[in-house]
């Protein structure tokens, strides 16, 4: 991979707009983070806009306060986007003409190359792989902070080492971004082991929507947003739980859904070699990996059920 086309956009341009995709994960913000110490430690203006807040288990992260979700109204040399494989899946309008010049960097798979420069690797586990590879290519010198970026990032898009992509190279990445001074003890605990109390009692009543489907192929997770409020806790106390829904016996395709008034959000999840993120891509503005995707369907919640089940039947059949 080539890294000068990056590397005269940067050079050339003042300032710069970073975004990534709703819902935001470890990596969205981990991949964000990072470049916005490279960039600002550049001179360059940077300014992180996103359609959602951080979700509260990243806020450990140095420089996690300036994640905005006010949507700026000045426009900017270059809008760089992360970890997002395509502009829907921003969540907002006007990543077209909020920018003269725009960089997408992603590992999706469904990437659709958007932007005017397309850097994107679709074997790597993160968009922080390529991040690291572009910083270890450059030969630049980052602090401890900005190797926590990138390690929560590829810890939380490999399930803590858990997922098909952990590969050899990503184990050798972690270990030398452990070497320089990366607490993994701590970013594993506020990332998988931190949690409130009203987060727990929200678990708690999502297990009891447990239902199976299909056989017993199919398990599926629900939750009505507004127990979310209901409850005192807050949407990201949620993350995460899609993961669950794969952890039966027998199951090969797992729901979590989030609903409300006309908006089915699915979060999919697979193993036995279900092609999730295909499933995903039925859906307009849906995709991800093969193993782990998402799709949101504009129906009430139990017509968007069933036509989901329909379409996941089909895959299985």
């Amino acid at each position: 991979m080539t890294w000068a086309e990056l590397s005269t956009v940067i050079d050339n341009n003042d300032s710069f707009l970073l975004s990534s995709h709703v819902s935001m994960d470890g990596d969205c913000v981990g991949s964000q983070l990072a470049m916005y110490w490279y960039l600002s430690s550049s001179g360059k203006k940077v300014f992180i806009y996103n359609h959602d807040t951080l979700p509260a288990r990243f806020s450990f992260l140095h420089n996690s306060a300036v994640i905005c979700s006010k949507k700026p109204t000045e426009t900017y040399d270059v809008l760089v986007v992360l970890d997002c494989s395509n502009p829907d899946r921003l969540g907002w309008s006007g990543s077209d003409s909020i920018a003269r010049i725009m960089v997408n960097i992603d590992h999706h798979r469904d990437n659709t190359n958007f932007a005017d420069i397309n850097i994107v690797d679709k074997n790597v586990a993160a968009t922080a792989q390529i991040i690291y590879s572009f910083f270890e290519s450059q030969g630049i010198d980052y602090p401890r902070e900005v190797a926590e970026h990138l390690y929560t990032a590829i810890i939380t898009d490999t399930g803590g080492f858990r997922f098909s992509n952990t590969t050899s190279t990503v184990l050798h990445i972690c270990a030398s971004l452990a070497e320089k001074g990366v607490d993994c003890s701590k970013i594993y605990q506020y990332s998988y082991d931190s949690h409130t109390q009203n987060g727990m009692m929200l678990w708690s009543r999502i297990w009891s929507t447990l239902e199976f489907f299909c056989e017993g192929r199919v398990c599926a997770l629900k939750l009505p947003l507004s127990l979310i409020d209901e409850l005192g806790a807050s949407y990201s106390d949620s993350e995460g739980i899609a993961d669950w829904t794969i952890l039966a016996q027998g199951v090969q395709v797992g729901m979590f859904i989030k609903y409300k008034d006309g908006e089915t959000h699915f979060s999919l999840r697979s193993r036995s070699g279900v092609d999730v993120g295909k499933i995903a891509q039925k859906i307009p503005g849906g995709g991800g990996h093969g193993s782990a995707a998402g799709c949101t369907v504009y129906m009430p919640f139990k017509e968007a059920e069933k036509y989901m089940l329909d379409i996941i039947r089909k895959e299985l059949d």
